[in-house]
């Protein structure tokens, strides 16, 4: 720092201590030689009222150009007098006006006159000395219009202060030095511009400014006097660019994995603040792999032509793993429970294989709340856990909890005030707590949602529930007191649908359960989008509720993402009951955007052909009664016989309750039976008719078709043929179907599925509708059994005949095993049999298997192979008997 009689100058070096001393000084010097006015003389100005020669209405001028120029005077550190009227005499000369000055104490005095014509304004000012005879100084500015008065003010004003205050304007602010930063790049970050009255304080916070943009390793600035002020000058020596990046002493990481990961870069400009943040990143890559004693630090190396290279040093140090977790204060819990709640793990013997011993510092962070909130949870409302004590060994590392337990509180009395909307009886039952229960704090949570979602379907959006709660310590007990503020009703005053280009609104908003002007229901929402989601149609639905045109309104939007509902799929494969197999089909689940189906399907095996067209329409009469018809051509060759067989039904069926629809259909079917081996089945050759009718009940909450993990499927039918409806076969098939997913733990989740019938043969006495009765076996119903292996036994005549009555078990523990692609695991046992009419149902007699299988829904269908093995002997099969069975588009 230096101080001349031409130029100021200021230097800001690299050390900031440096600076910080030499700043203190210069700014001493600066405002010692330059600042003639003290602190404790503080200038007084006085401001005349100004000369207004305008047109009529403008002389406010006069006023208003006062009190501006009042307030630059005192911006600038003076006090100011306004006068509002001029004195008697003031036209009698300076004398007259220094004595206004004496007579209010001033030390300078201000006047002058306004002239505004043909839109331009000129202000005329003299300032002079109260107590120096020496001639006013005059000064003048101009303006275009009014409206930029402020401005001429101002320039005014800044040169009036410049002489009273001795100070000069900045007329130019020059950078030199820099080759490779843009000059305005750093003059735009300085507080001095050019026009500003010369101030040295401000020079230091500029001097600190341009250094903390890095990119320089020494900052001066020097003023240099000139005729109409000051000319400022920032000099900068720039630093050098990086040549080179190098590492050395990385052995866990490649030095490309490394400069991947930093900022600072070949070409850069070398920059310390840059290089500090680099060495945090370089340590947070080695904490990651739990190197936490790593040293890192950096070398710069000058070159010439203002280069240099940069090399970062690593010590690695040792891999270290949490190896001790210490707990002190806990009694109710010993340290095996606690360890059970925390994701922080000490090493294990399998730690290569798994995180056991990783130290994440984020991850034991929220340990201390898993901790505390056990301990919440078991009553324990004081508890506190404090932050984790880490120690960081040469080999390994420690952790320490320290926990304060309090005391155990188990609830007391728990009761509901405020706005009661429903019996407290049913709030009670909402609830999970109790009274003797141990206070938890999650569980109170838990009842807060569950009687705000009572509120909410009774059309209370808004409702607020608050909990209080009041120790009682001598007892250990805690009240609990539900504070219920039901506010207003909402009523959903829009429901807006977009984002469906295809799919018709109505399609849409038949699925819903909500009404436009009805009181708002979470549970009715929930169960729209549920609905809307189980059509199928959409790959997104998503939901947002939005302030209506009043309070009390609620708008509703459902966003949805239209997906192809058209299909053209074809593929093959393998089945245990069709042999080699393929199939092809065109299906349409949103015809015309009115959710009709319409589908053409032909599938063709080594001994199976059949051709079916379907159509459904699932909202006739936009009502939820669907109906539709199927016409099929089908030709199959069973083990003892041949059927070809054509046929069609009409469908209807309706929606009675959520889940449970009833339906009835017509069926006729024409076919022959040929190809008959006498030797070994029942049935006869011919041609035959079926003409029947089916009624069902039909129940079904699963939350998917294939591979469900909860929900239920319950179903009863009854097919009545022939009689007054015609054809050759005549009876009444009765079956019950009945089956309950549900979940295990983790992802494991249960089946419990059955499945009986009775068929009262009806037909005459020489027709045998063996083809009708029931069979058991194969990978829909007894699985490692082959298909009619398990049947009602052989008739006088040593052939094989179906059952008119069967039951069938089955039990499954499903299971993911890539749950992304949907493919899944089952472990399985089933049994059942086949009776004859006269024969009596028996558990001694059912056939049972085992076996294990996996699933998949794949592109082109839902996919099943499984392995079973028989416990039982039948007459085509003995016990240990296995197979493996395949099925492709088809699940019980």
């Amino acid at each position: 720092m230096k101080i001349k009689p031409s130029n100021l100058v200021e230097t800001y070096k690299m050390n900031p201590v440096e600076f910080t001393k030499a700043s203190l000084i210069a700014i001493f010097l600066i405002l010692f030689c330059c600042v003639p006015v003290s602190a404790e003389d503080k200038v007084t100005v006085g401001i005349l009222p100004f000369t207004v020669h305008a047109d009529e209405g403008m002389n406010h001028l006069d006023k208003s150009l006062a009190k501006m120029m009042s307030a630059n005077f005192e911006k600038d550190g003076a006090e100011t007098v306004v006068l509002d009227e001029m004195p008697a005499g003031i036209d009698l000369g300076y004398k007259k006006i220094q004595e206004i000055g004496i007579r209010y104490g001033v030390d300078y005095l201000v006047w002058g006159s306004v002239f505004m014509a043909g839109g331009r304004l000129s202000i005329d000012a003299k300032m002079g000395s109260t107590f120096d005879s020496k001639t006013p100084d005059s000064f003048f500015a101009e303006a275009k219009g009014v409206e930029n008065m402020f401005s001429a003010v101002n320039t005014l004003s800044r040169e009036i202060s410049s002489v009273i205050f001795q100070k000069k304007f900045i007329t130019t602010v020059r950078l030199e030095g820099n080759r490779r930063i843009e000059s305005d790049a750093v003059l735009r970050i300085l507080n001095v511009k050019s026009g500003d009255i010369f101030n040295p304080s401000k020079l230091s916070d500029d001097l600190k400014k341009i250094y903390k943009m890095g990119y320089f390793d020494d900052v001066r600035v020097e003023s240099n006097q000139q005729d109409k002020g000051v000319e400022l000058v920032f000099i900068v020596i720039e630093k050098p660019s990086v040549r080179r990046v190098k590492t050395s002493g990385n052995h866990v990481y490649e030095a490309t994995e490394i400069t991947e990961v930093i900022r600072t870069s070949t070409g850069s400009i070398l920059n310390i603040f840059k290089l500090d943040a680099d060495v945090a990143r370089i340590k947070a890559m080695y904490t990651e792999k739990n190197y936490h004693n790593c040293d890192i630090t950096y070398e710069i190396s000058p070159l010439d032509n203002n280069q240099a290279d940069i090399q970062f040093v690593i010590d690695e140090g040792n891999k270290l793993r949490i190896e001790t977790l210490e707990f002190e204060g806990n009694q109710y819990f010993s340290d095996k429970d606690i360890k059970k709640v925390m994701k922080t793990k000490k090493k294990g013997f399998f730690f290569w294989l798994t995180s056991s011993g990783d130290l994440d510092k984020n991850e034991l962070d929220q340990d201390v709340f898993r901790i505390e909130s056990h301990y919440k949870d078991q009553g324990f409302v004081d508890a506190r856990v404090s932050d984790p004590e880490i120690k960081l060994g040469k080999e390994s590392i420690s952790v320490r909890f320290k926990i304060d337990e309090g005391l155990q509180y188990k609830i007391g009395t728990i009761e509901f005030k405020g706005d009661i909307i429903v019996p407290v009886e049913t709030l009670e039952e909402a609830i999970k707590s109790s009274t003797d229960d141990l206070y938890s704090r999650q569980g109170l949570r838990s009842d807060v949602i569950s009687l705000t979602d009572i509120y909410s379907d009774k059309g209370f959006a808004n409702a607020d529930i608050s909990p209080v709660i009041n120790r009682d310590m001598e007892k250990k007990l805690v009240s609990i007191t539900f504070n219920m503020d039901k506010g207003s009703p909402v009523y959903f005053e829009r429901i807006i649908i977009s984002g469906n280009s295809k799919t018709r609104d109505k399609v849409i908003r038949r699925q819903l359960k909500i009404y436009e002007q009805e009181l708002y229901s979470m549970s009715k929402l929930q169960d729209s989008v549920k609905n809307i989601r189980r059509t199928d149609y959409f790959e997104n639905v998503e939901v947002n509720t939005s302030r209506g045109s009043q309070d009390d309104q609620l708008n509703v939007h459902i966003g949805i993402t239209e997906k192809a509902t058209g299909a053209f799929s074809f593929g093959g494969g393998y089945s245990s009951e069709d042999s080699v197999f393929g199939m092809i089909s065109v299906t349409e689940r949103n015809l015309f955007g009115k959710g009709q189906i319409l589908t053409l399907k032909a599938e063709v095996s080594g001994n199976s052909n059949k051709y079916t067209l379907s159509f459904t329409e699932p909202w006739l009469f936009d009502i939820p009664l669907s109906a539709g018809f199927d016409v099929y051509n089908w030709g199959k060759e069973y083990d003892y016989y041949d059927k070809e067989s054509r046929g069609g039904a009409v469908r209807l069926g309706y929606m009675i309750f959520d889940f449970t629809s009833v339906g009835v259909k017509y069926g006729f079917e024409d076919f022959d039976i040929t190809d008959v081996q006498d030797k070994y089945t029942s049935v006869d050759a011919g041609h035959y008719v079926t003409s029947s009718i089916t009624t069902s009940l039909k129940y079904d909450s699963r939350n998917k078709r294939f591979n469900a993990t909860q929900g239920a499927l319950h179903s009863f039918s009854v097919e009545y043929a022939g009689g007054p409806l015609g054809g050759k076969i005549d009876f009444t098939k009765y079956v019950a179907e009945t089956g309950i997913h549900f979940p295990l733990f983790w992802k494991f989740t249960g089946l419990i599925h059955g499945k009986g019938g009775f068929l009262d043969d009806k037909s005459n006495d020489d027709i045998d509708i063996d083809f009708e009765k029931f069979y058991l076996g194969g990978i829909n119903s007894v699985r490692g059994y082959d298909w009619q292996d398990i049947n009602a036994g052989k008739n006088s005549d040593n052939k094989i005949r179906g059952g008119e009555k069967f039951v069938q078990f089955n039990a499954e523990l499903n299971f993911p095993l890539l749950d992304d692609v949907g493919l899944a695991g089952v472990l399985f046992f089933d049994t059942g049999d086949v009776f004859a009419t006269g024969e009596d149902f028996s558990v001694d007699s059912l056939y049972s298997s085992y076996g294990a299988g996996i699933r998949w829904y794949s592109p082109m269908g839902p996919i099943r192979i499984e392995y079973g093995i028989t416990l039982d002997d039948t007459e085509e099969s003995t016990a240990g008997d296995s197979r493996w069975e395949f099925s492709m588009g088809s699940s019980f």
